[in-house]
């Protein structure tokens, strides 16, 4: 089982991929969330950063697995709507482009909906959003994979409204992305459980750990999350993808150098761990 981790296309992106075989990762998840960057706003310049990245990667031997979509996005009126939406199609251009096979998006509505709105209108608005999306997909082979959320007041944070939306876009183009700090952050939420139930459209992970309070986005086993029932579960669930790991928190840029580099190596370590984990089990 391979194990991987968010990359930056920012700054140096030829150091960026030389430290993630030096850690020994082999699956990158690409951040193209940052709709500011000049590469949304610009065909040609997307065409070539996405050339450079993959080239890249290419040398190092690092497989372009997914990447992160817009965000955050407005989608509370019809034109933030609109432009968001725009923003989400350059997104599955650029996975064509990078080569990678699979798009991470949240659900609509992550922030805005009110309780004496329609109930049903944040499923709704995202369901739209995926037909909206599907024909590019169908076009270059790639896969939606909706993301769980950490937001106890959105109506399609859990896992099991997420996968009964997915359920409901009926397409192979069309899966999800488990966020295991997200799952750990509802009370009683098991990481195991949270697994079968997107186990039928399970395409990506974003692995990390909290206390149960918020989004921490903390090392695994330095917070609350249950990781024997996850890699159990995993290991039940026949998933094949990557180990993929989003723990940017415990590494600081404020740390002094060489303790800032363990760091890395540890969160490299973890994943390491897990994806073996996994495969024991399988046996």
């Amino acid at each position: 089982m391979k194990t991987g981790n968010c990359i930056a296309v920012t700054g140096n992106v030829d150091k960026n991929f030389a430290e993630m075989k030096a850690l020994g990762y082999e699956t990158a998840d690409v951040q193209l969330a940052d709709t500011r960057e000049p590469w949304y706003h610009d065909t040609a310049k997307m065409s070539t950063l996405c050339s450079q990245v993959r080239q890249t990667a290419e040398k190092y031997g690092i497989e372009l697995f997914q990447i992160h979509g817009p965000w955050p996005t407005d989608d509370t009126t019809a034109a933030s709507r609109a432009e968001g939406w725009d923003y989400m199609h350059r997104s599955v251009y650029a996975c064509h482009l990078l080569g990678a096979k699979y798009m991470v998006l949240h659900p609509q509505r992550p922030y805005s909906w009110r309780e004496d709105e329609d109930p049903d209108f944040p499923e709704t608005l995202t369901l739209a959003l995926l037909q909206d999306l599907l024909p590019d997909c169908e076009k270059y082979d790639v896969t939606l994979c909706l993301e769980n959320m950490p937001f106890r007041t959105q109506r399609l944070s859990t896992m099991e409204r997420i996968a009964a939306v997915v359920e409901k876009a009926h397409s192979s183009h069309v899966g999800i992305c488990l966020d295991t700090g997200h799952v750990n952050v509802f009370e009683g939420h098991d990481l195991g459980d949270a697994v079968r139930l997107a186990s039928p459209y399970l395409k990506v992970l974003h692995v990390h750990d909290n206390d149960g309070t918020g989004d921490r986005h903390m090392l695994p086993y330095l917070g609350t999350a249950n990781w024997d029932s996850f890699t159990t579960a995993l290991a039940e669930s026949g998933y094949d993808g990557p180990i993929s790991m989003e723990t940017q928190g415990p590494v600081s840029t404020k740390m002094p150098p060489h303790i800032q580099q363990h760091a890395k190596q540890l969160t490299a370590m973890t994943a390491r761990y897990l994806a073996d984990e996994v495969e024991r089990k399988r046996k």
